[in-house]
């Protein structure tokens, strides 16, 4: 599995991770880089990396579905 050290090389995954957070630990999230990756390798180590991308495709969907629906 890749061992992440920092978000320069991945803007992608930070955002995903600052949505996640938020959207988990709502008022309580910290989202400096270091507790991000420590949440990283929480979710590697419990092979829970698919709550990133359930997490992404929910903003998705309540994106275009408020762009559809006006």
């Amino acid at each position: 599995m890749i061992e992440i050290n920092d978000f320069k090389y991945n803007p992608t995954l930070r955002k995903m991770l600052v949505n996640y957070c938020i959207r988990t630990y709502e008022e309580d999230a910290i989202i400096d880089d270091w507790h991000l990756i420590q949440e990283y390798n929480l979710l590697k180590n419990n092979n829970e990396l698919h709550f990133l991308f359930e997490e992404e495709y929910l903003i998705n969907y309540l994106k275009d579905g408020n762009d559809n629906n006006g």
